[in-house]
């Protein structure tokens, strides 16, 4: 650790009368000095708004955002300190490490092509890494996990749940919200996450961050362990979610995304146009799709010697990508100027429940 101990705040966004149990207990038990910790619990509906009302509130150098279902890593504020610094310190859990259940090769083609960032160029102003699960699952954890692991189904998001590459430079579609943490002093230069945004917040920001002169640093070694759904809805509500949060994240910002954003909406359209249009070579690129599906849910059915995951990923696949498709025609059509009024109504509660100088107990 380097000689001088910054002081962390830790911000945990959490709905009215719910306790954050599950990430208060594992903050008690991580290995940072107590004294340089503060904790803030924010009750209500709104969680950007309650981010940024906790934030206010905070006086540590940095901002540690964390969910309340998430626990971490008893080394990561370590890490973290080191990361503003530019060091890399720590790894994954050692069966978490590289890219994904496809064939080694084609999984280093993948990981250099895109998931091997340059070093920081300036000033780092976000650092963060994976949320990740390895303990026991459930048949519909199972599938949430290895969908959210997977590159065909998630594309670059998948690192946001398995330690994928090095520590690196990053983008937004890298880092995740329930495990980052952010310089104070930038937090509130950018004038924190944008109040009609949820999800998505945090992409917006970290646009707006790298916009600024800023760099975010992923780092594989900087986790938290996350439980996966336990159902198909489960599992296709927030695809739905982070559909109509990425085409409302383009309205505010006013940007064109990247295309492979659009695949999921291009797929759908497709897959109307054979209804009208379907002879036997229209079908190609559908047997090119199930092909790719398959072959992925080939490799993870073959790496945890389970050969129905072989049978049951490839509709899944498909299923989660038309989620992902059905919330960003929806996120067309949503009010932002209604979801920022009520935001702004809705009532906010902060709580401190850990102070700087004191222990946990």
């Amino acid at each position: 650790m380097t000689k001088r101990i910054p002081r962390i705040s830790v911000i945990i966004p959490s709905l009215p009368r719910r306790e954050p149990e599950t990430a208060l207990g594992a903050l008690k038990k991580i290995d940072y000095p107590p004294e340089h910790i503060e904790v803030f619990v924010s009750y209500g509906l709104s969680p950007s708004r309650q981010r940024n009302e906790a934030a206010k509130r905070a006086r540590g150098e940095i901002l540690y955002f964390l969910d309340n279902d998430s626990e971490v890593h008893q080394k990561a504020f370590v890490r973290v300190v080191r990361a503003f610094e530019g060091e890399k310190l720590g790894k994954p859990p050692k069966k978490m490490r590289g890219f994904s259940f496809l064939p080694s090769p084609v999984c280093r083609s993948i990981e250099k092509t895109f998931f091997s960032g340059n070093k920081a160029r300036g000033e780092i102003g976000a650092v963060g890494g994976p949320n990740i699960w390895e303990r026991k699952e459930s048949f519909w954890s199972a599938m949430a996990g290895i969908i959210l692991e997977s590159f065909f189904a998630h594309w670059k998001m998948s690192s946001r749940y398995r330690p994928i590459g090095d520590f690196r430079r990053a983008g937004e579609k890298e880092l995740i919200l329930c495990n980052m943490a952010v310089k104070r002093k930038v937090f509130e230069h950018l004038g924190g996450f944008r109040g009609e945004l949820y999800p998505n917040e945090e992409n917006e920001f970290l646009n707006r961050l790298s916009r600024g002169g800023f760099d975010s640093i992923y780092h594989p070694g900087i986790f938290v362990y996350r439980p996966r759904r336990e159902s198909l809805a489960k599992i296709l509500r927030p695809f739905f979610s982070y559909g109509r949060g990425r085409m409302e994240q383009m309205r505010v910002e006013g940007v064109w995304q990247s295309l492979p954003l659009f695949a999921p909406l291009a797929l759908f359209v497709y897959l109307i146009g054979l209804f009208f249009y379907h002879p036997w070579f229209a079908f190609m690129p559908l047997v090119l799709y199930f092909g790719m599906g398959f072959g992925s849910a080939l490799g993870f059915a073959t790496r945890r010697r389970k050969p129905y995951l072989a049978i049951f990923l490839p509709p899944l696949f498909l299923i989660v990508h038309l989620g992902y498709a059905f919330g960003l025609l929806y996120g067309l059509m949503t009010d932002l100027e209604r979801t920022k009024r009520r935001g702004r109504e809705a009532k906010i509660e902060v709580v401190k429940v850990k102070e700087f100088g004191k222990s946990w107990i």
